[in-house]
C-alpha cells in the first residue's frame, strides 16, 4: 500500500528474479565482484542462466515491491533491455534492483510505475554474448543502466552481493527466526554445546564460539590442523578434533570459567592438549568414550585414546562407524562396511555384539532401540540380545532417521527403491502409524529432532543449482507434517548444510551457499508454530 516516502509501498521481504521465490533449477554463476581483463574491471552484478542453459524468454521478476525508476528495452545498446527498482524498507532506507540484457519487446515498463514482489518487469533477451540474466542490487544510479563492471571493489563503490542480501532479507523475516549470522560456508561444520548458552562451530580452519541468545561471536580462533571432525566430550571441557585429509588428531582442552548461565573465555580458550597422526582416511568418525577420551573411526581401523592422549586398544577392521550413543559405562557404536554390526567398548578393544543387523541407535526410556534395514530391534543392555519388534523391507540406511519419543516408542524415517515412510512405533513395539511423505515433505536428506517432547523433521534438497531447507513439526496423534520454515540457498555444496538442537528449544540451522559464504539461523520453533496457526486461523 502506498505510505509516505513509499509511493509503490514498503518491502515486506525479497524473492529471487528467475522461478520466484526460490529460483528453484535456476543456475547463478558466483561472478560477483570477479575481475574480468577483457572488460577491465569488477563485475558488479550476478550472471543467471535458466536449466540446461535454456534462458531466452525466461519471465524476469521484481524481487519485491518497489517503484521502477529507469526503463528503457535498449538500455544497453547491443546487450539490449534494462530496467531499474528502487524498494524502500522498514527502516526508511532504500535499494536498487537492476535488471539487465532483457529482450527488448518485454520491456513495457516506465518510470514512475509500481511494481509488486513478483511482477514481470521483462523477459531475458540475447545479448552480445549467450542470453543471461545480469541482476544488481546497489545504492546508487537510479536514473540509469550503469557500467556492469567497476575498476574498484564493487562493495566498496555502493553495490552489494544479490543472492547473498536477498536471501538474509528473507531469513530476517521468516517466522521464528530469532537471529542469523554470515559464515564462511566451505568447511562449516557444527560441533555442539559447550554449555547451554555457547555453540562451538567449525568456520574454514578457525574455531568459532556462538553465543546462542544473540548469534555473537564470542571468540574466534585458528584450528591447528585444519580440523574437518569434532565433538565435544559430554563434559563439555574437552574437545577432539580430526583432519580427514591428513589423519591428524588433536584433543583441546576448554579454558573459559563458566558462572551461572553466563560463559567467559579468553581469546583463545581451546588450549590443545596432544596430537596424534593416523595418516591419510578421506573420512573419519569420533566418538567419546564413558569416562572420557575418544575412540577415531576410518576404514583404516579403529583406535581408542584416552583424555591424555594415551592409545587404549586398536581395532584392525575396514568397517566404519556408523552412528553411536554412550549407555552408563559403555559406548555402543554400529558400523558399515563388510555388513552392518553392532559393538561394544570401554577401555579395551572393540566387541562386537550378536545382534542380526544394526544402524541408527536411540535410547528409550531404559531401553536401547535399534533402526537396521530390516527392521526395528529392541537391545537388552545388560545381556545385548536383540528382540526384533517391527520387521521392515530391505532399506537405505544412510537416507533414514529414528528419534525417541517422550512417552516412549520411536519416530523413525525408511526410505527403499520406491518410497520414503515415516513410522510411529508405541513403547511396546507396536505400529502406531505409518503413511508416506514424499508429496508432503521436499527433500532428499532427512533428520528427525526432538525438542522440548514434539519431534521435527528436517529435510534438505540439494539440486544442480539450490539447496533448500524446511522444518516440519510431526503431528504425531493425527499423522501430520506442519511445515514451520523454510529457506533455500544458491549452488550448494554437500557438506554446507547441517542442523544442531540447542539446550533451550532452538534448532541451529546452517544453510550454506557454496560460494564461500552462508548463514546460521536460529529458529526458534515454538515462535514459528504459533506464526503458522495464526494464519491458518486467519484464513
Amino acid at each position: 500500500m502506498p505510505q509516505s516516502g513509499a509511493p509503490c509501498g514498503v518491502v515486506d521481504t525479497f524473492d529471487f528474479p528467475l522461478n520466484p521465490p526460490h529460483a528453484e533449477n535456476i543456475i547463478r554463476f558466483s561472478d560477483y565482484g570477479v575481475y574480468r581483463a577483457h572488460y577491465g574491471g569488477y563485475h558488479t552484478g550476478e550472471d543467471w542462466w535458466g536449466p540446461g542453459g535454456r534462458t531466452f524468454g525466461l519471465p524476469v521478476h521484481s524481487i519485491g515491491h518497489g517503484t521502477v525508476t529507469y526503463a528503457a528495452p535498449l538500455g544497453w545498446g547491443t546487450d539490449k533491455g534494462t530496467v531499474v527498482v528502487r524498494h524502500v524498507l522498514a527502516d526508511g532506507g532504500t535499494i536498487l534492483s537492476f535488471y539487465g540484457h532483457l529482450d527488448p519487446p518485454s520491456v513495457v515498463l516506465r518510470a514512475g510505475d509500481c511494481v509488486v514482489r513478483g511482477q514481470r518487469v521483462g523477459r531475458v533477451g540475447r545479448p552480445s554474448s549467450p542470453p543471461h540474466l545480469h541482476f544488481e542490487i546497489r545504492t546508487h544510479t537510479p536514473n540509469g543502466p550503469g557500467p556492469g563492471y567497476w575498476p574498484s571493489e564493487p562493495t566498496q563503490a555502493g553495490w552489494l552481493p544479490p543472492s547473498f542480501y536477498i536471501w538474509e532479507t528473507r531469513l530476517a523475516v521468516a517466522p521464528g527466526v530469532q537471529w542469523t549470522r554470515p559464515f564462511a560456508a566451505q568447511g562449516s561444520r557444527g560441533v555442539g554445546m559447550l554449555d547451554e548458552d555457547t555453540f562451538v562451530a567449525l568456520e574454514g580452519d578457525q574455531w568459532v564460539g556462538i553465543g546462542v541468545p544473540d548469534g555473537r561471536v564470542r571468540w574466534r580462533q585458528a584450528s591447528s590442523i585444519r580440523a574437518t571432525e569434532a565433538i565435544v566430550d559430554p563434559s563439555g571441557s574437552m574437545v577432539y578434533s580430526a583432519n580427514r585429509y591428513t589423519g591428524r588428531v588433536e584433543a583441546l582442552r576448554f579454558a573459559g570459567s563458566r558462572g551461572g548461565s553466563a560463559i567467559t573465555a579468553p581469546d583463545s580458550p581451546l588450549v590443545p592438549l596432544w596430537e596424534t597422526r593416523l595418516g591419510a582416511a578421506s573420512s573419519v568418525t569420533l566418538m567419546p568414550l564413558p569416562g572420557g577420551g575418544v575412540a577415531v573411526s576410518s576404514r583404516k581401523g579403529m583406535i581408542g585414546l584416552s583424555a591424555a592422549g594415551e592409545l587404549l586398544w586398536e581395532h584392525d577392521s575396514s568397517v566404519k562407524a556408523f552412528d553411536w550413543l554412550l549407555h552408563e559405562d559403555r559406548l555402543i557404536f554400529s558400523t558399515i562396511g563388510e555388513g552392518v554390526s553392532l559393538w561394544t567398548a570401554d577401555g579395551s578393544e572393540p566387541v562386537a555384539l550378536p545382534t542380526p543387523g544394526a544402524g541408527y541407535l536411540v535410547r528409550v526410556k531404559d531401553q536401547i532401540w535399534v533402526y537396521g534395514d530390516q527392521g526395528i530391534y529392541r537391545l537388552d543392555p545388560e545381556t545385548f540380545s536383540a528382540d526384533l519388534l517391527y520387521a521392515l523391507p530391505g532399506g537405505r540406511l544412510e537416507q533414514g532417521s529414528m528419534a525417541a519419543l517422550p512417552g516412549g516408542g520411536v519416530l523413525l524415517i525408511h526410505a527403499d527403491a520406491h518410497d520414503k515412510r515415516l513410522i510411529a512405533l508405541n513403547a511396546d513395539g507396536t505400529l502406531g502409524w505409518q503413511r508416506s511423505y514424499g508429496r508432503s515433505a521436499h527433500g532428499h536428506e532427512h533428520r528427525l529432532v526432538v525438542l522440548d517432547g514434539r519431534p521435527f523433521l528436517v529435510s534438505h534438497q540439494r539440486a544442480a543449482a539450490s539447496n533448500k531447507v524446511a522444518v516440519s513439526l510431526v503431528d504425531v496423534d493425527r499423522a501430520r507434517l506442519t511445515q514451520l520454515f523454510v529457506t533455500t540457498g544458491r549452488n550448494p555444496r554437500p557438506d554446507d548444510t547441517w542442523v544442531s538442537a540447542t539446550t533451550d528449544g532452538r534448532l541451529l540451522l546452517s544453510v550454506g551457499s557454496g560460494l564461500g559464504i552462508g548463514s546460521i539461523v536460529a529458529l526458534d520453533v515454538q515462535s514459528a508454530l504459533e506464526a503458522v496457526l495464526q494464519a491458518v486461523s486467519s484464513d
